[in-house]
């Protein structure tokens, strides 16, 4: 399977096929490449700043996930998430900014909406994208699922998973004494020692929506990812491939027992697709392909 870099740069041949090879590679200290540049992010800004798109650009602003600023990181300071070429965050606003009637919806969506889980305090977990009249929750990936994801969370979730008559249908257990506490990958039936699709939100967004006011009001959640369509038949087999894994990773999770026995207790719909198109751009009925079902 191709790497994480590999995806990205797919990704930036398209985009910069489209609006040139100069709109690329963020300068701090190094030179990121599959970043757009400082210039070409602050017009991105700028347009969100417009009066079209000023409520999204202060849902972003002001969420906890420090999208749009240069920040701190391991080895020195980092570009804003939104300007890599291949930032979830960027996928969400461009696909949906402009109306969510990909999804069936003709109503605001609202960006970095919180989800705080009963009984659990601290940073609550935060949705890519909510629509409040239908009751529709959007988490969004895009390189995320070339990382390699286990389900280690806080014991501060330990009661909600593992406590008397929890929804998932574990066996209760005693609570330990760590920190954390790890949920085989097995349990959701994936036989691998890690997984593209990240479980552990996944169950906290789920948790999240469970908590909500009214829950004889089906709720629904979307995951939507960005497959980039290539114009080389090799690299498009390569993109087919990511694709087809976690298209069978999602089957394999989606339909797992702990998953439908909460989803079921709280009158959660789970869905799954992916925008496919040569660059990220409104998602509509044409441009997207059903992951789950399937």
């Amino acid at each position: 399977m191709i790497s994480k870099e590999k995806f990205d740069t797919y990704i930036k041949k398209n985009l910069a096929a489209k609006v040139g090879a100069d709109s690329f590679g963020y300068v701090l200290s190094k030179t990121y490449d599959n970043y757009y540049s400082k210039q070409a992010f602050s017009e991105f800004i700028m347009e969100m700043q417009s009066e079209e798109y000023l409520p999204f650009y202060n849902n972003y602003s002001k969420g906890k996930g420090d999208e749009l600023e240069e920040k701190a990181g391991r080895y020195g300071t980092m570009p804003p998430k939104m300007a890599s070429v291949a930032s979830s965050s960027r996928l969400c606003y461009l696909a949906l900014r402009d109306g969510a009637k990909g999804l069936g919806s003709n109503t605001t969506v609202e960006f970095e909406h919180e989800c705080r889980i009963n009984g659990i305090s601290g940073t609550a977990p935060q949705m890519d994208a909510f629509l409040p009249n239908e009751n529709i929750y959007v988490e969004v990936k895009c390189h995320e699922i070339f990382d390699s994801h286990q389900v280690i969370l806080k014991s501060k979730y330990w009661d909600h998973i593992f406590g008397t008559d929890n929804a998932f249908g574990f066996i209760p257990a005693k609570k330990n004494t760590e920190e954390q506490f790890q949920i085989e990958l097995s349990e959701f039936g994936l036989t691998k020692k890690s997984s593209m699709f990240d479980i552990k939100q996944f169950l906290c967004h789920l948790m999240g929506i469970a908590s909500r006011n009214d829950i004889s009001k089906r709720a629904k959640l979307i995951y939507l990812f960005f497959k980039p369509k290539m114009k080389e038949p090799e690299e498009q087999e390569e993109i087919d491939e990511v694709f087809h894994e976690l298209q069978k990773e999602i089957s394999c999770i989606f339909k797992s027992k702990p998953i439908q026995n909460f989803v079921s207790q709280y009158n959660i719909q789970l869905a799954a697709m992916a925008e496919y198109a040569p660059v990220m751009e409104p998602l509509t009925s044409t441009n997207q392909i059903e992951l789950f079902p399937s």
